[in-house]
This record gives structure tokens, C-alpha cells and sequence, in this order.
């Protein structure tokens, strides 16, 4: 039974094709594409959609313009603002993946200073998250650009910060890599961050929640260090440092209080690896190994 794949902000196709394969060769991968999204909100052509569209060999709705199939493989991608698709529309999935922007994730308080998230910038990673709460997939895979983990200039680390407590009060573990393509073989400098969250009942998740070792997951046994080598970290113990400033802080008290204060030419607390649990992370910094390096 193949993993079942939700392609957020899917562009052309690029995750898709990391996981399935070239379309000719989807048959015989262990991932399943059932739905996907793509929306380029500043122009009415939607390129990248009809490139996915004709690339996956997909027809037209003859009841939703915006709505494409391939009933044989019960696959759907739907080209339209995600805002505006109903969570329920989307199937039950093992795995969500997407690229999302990266924006200012601050959270604004209500009125009543109750949590909330009015007057949300990030407004996409706020639609990841609307989704993983009513979906709860097991597993979750994002890229974005290195800049998050050190954003905004003003509360280095905020935006990031936001995102890991808001996948903990999901009860997810996360990872994260900082990743350089021409670290490993690439003919190209581009550094992502890819974040991986695992929800309860995943092997990762028990190993981690439950005291595994944080380094040895980072430096050997990880999902991310298994796929992309590191040389030992020289790190003897794994000491963490919280999310939260306060046990009762919610994500509005994160978003104000996080690394307020610091000088804006100062570093952010996240480095280029590292796991949450619970409300702690622990993060390193890491030097690539590859091939016979």
C-alpha cells in the first residue's frame, strides 16, 4: 500500500517528481500523490498549474473549472487560493508536503488578549496548519528558505519559533536540516531548510518523546541523517533550551516575547540542525559529509 501524498503549493510538480518519480514510472514508487494544490495568487495565468496539469496527464472538471482528475489513479489537483478549499474536500493522507513562503508569522492578540491568530501575515504557513489540525497526517514534510530560521531581524528566530510551538500543541516531534545542494553533489549553491514533524504512533515519534538519544538521531539514526551525512557534531551532552518563556505562554506570547530585545546584528537561537519535543529544542550546528569525506 502505497504512502499517500497531500502536494501543497505543489508548483510544478517538484516534490511530486522527488517522490513518485518521473509520471511514466509513479506505478512502481512507494508514495501516492491523491491530492494536490496550486494557486499563484498575483496573476490570472496559472502556469505552474498547467504545467502540473499536462505533466500528470490530468482532465478538466466538467462541473469545476478549477478542479482537475485522473479518476484511474483517484488523484485530484485543484487550482485555486487554498484559503478557499474546505478541509473536509481534502482525503485522508499519510504524508503532507509543501514549499511555502516565507513570510512574517507573527500572531496578533484579540480584543480580550485570548490566543488567536488575527491580523496573521504568514497567511499560508496559518493554512498548513488549519489543515494538519483537522487532518492530523502522521507524517509532514516543508522546505523554505534558510532566512526563516533567523527571521524577522527584530526577534531573531520568531517566525520559527511560532512554527514548532504551533506543530507542539499538535503533539508533533520535529526535525530540521539546513541543507546546500552543492554540499552534496550538486552542481548549485542553494540552501533550504527542510522540517520534517512526525506525529504519535511514528517510530520517530515514540523513539524521540519518550528520551531517545537527540544526537545520535541528528548525527546517525535521523530521517534527515541517514538521507544527507554529517561529520560527528563533538557535542558530549544534548542540552535544550525552551520554546516557551513561561509554562502557560500560547502562540500570541511567543510571538511578542521570543528573542525580544536582542540587537538585530545579533545570531538566532536555531542553528542548522536540530529536534523539538514537547517545548524544547535542541539544535547544531553541522558540516556536511559526502562521498568519501
Amino acid at each position: 500500500m502505497p504512502i499517500r501524498v497531500v502536494e501543497l503549493f505543489a508548483g510544478v510538480g517538484g516534490f511530486r517528481l522527488g517522490l513518485e518519480g518521473l509520471p511514466d514510472q509513479s506505478q512502481d514508487s512507494d508514495y501516492k500523490v491523491v491530492w494536490s494544490n496550486q494557486w499563484e495568487p498575483t496573476t490570472k495565468k496559472q502556469h505552474a498549474a498547467e504545467v502540473y496539469v499536462e505533466r500528470w496527464n490530468l482532465t478538466q472538471s466538467e462541473d469545476d473549472p478549477l478542479a482537475y482528475y485522473d479518476e484511474e489513479k483517484s488523484e485530484c489537483f485543484i487550482n485555486e487560493d487554498i484559503a478557499k478549499v474546505d478541509t473536509k474536500d481534502i482525503p485522508d493522507h499519510d504524508l503532507l508536503v509543501g514549499g511555502f513562503p516565507c513570510q512574517d508569522y507573527s500572531v496578533a492578540r484579540t480584543a480580550n488578549q485570548a490566543t488567536g491568530l488575527e491580523g496573521k501575515k504568514g497567511v499560508l504557513w496559518w493554512e498548513i496548519l488549519r489543515i494538519l489540525e483537522e487532518k492530523r497526517p502522521p507524517l509532514v514534510l516543508l522546505e523554505n528558505v534558510d532566512r526563516l530560521l533567523k527571521s524577522p531581524t527584530s526577534q531573531r528566530g520568531r517566525d520559527f519559533a511560532i512554527m514548532l510551538a504551533s506543530l507542539s500543541e499538535l503533539d508533533y516531534v520535529v526535525e530540521w536540516r539546513v541543507i546546500n545542494a552543492a554540499h552534496y553533489g550538486m552542481p548549485q549553491r542553494r540552501r533550504r531548510v527542510f522540517i520534517l514533524a512526525y506525529g504519535p504512533g511514528t517510530p520517530a515519534h515514540d523513539t524521540l518523546s519518550s528520551g531517545g538519544d537527540v544526537l545520535d538521531w541528528i548525527q546517525e539514526s535521523g530521517t534527515l541523517a541517514e538521507a544527507f551525512p554529517i561529520r560527528p557534531l563533538g557535542v558530549l551532552l544534548q542540552l535544550s533550551s525552551p520554546i516557551k518563556g513561561r509554562e502557560d505562554a500560547n502562540l500570541a506570547d511567543i510571538s511578542d516575547e521570543f528573542n525580544a530585545g536582542a540587537a538585530s546584528t545579533s545570531k538566532s537561537p536555531f542553528k542548522e540542525s536540530g529536534v523539538m519535543v514537547g517545548d524544547n529544542f535542541y539544535t547544531y550546528k553541522v558540516n556536511p559529509r559526502y562521498g568519501n569525506g
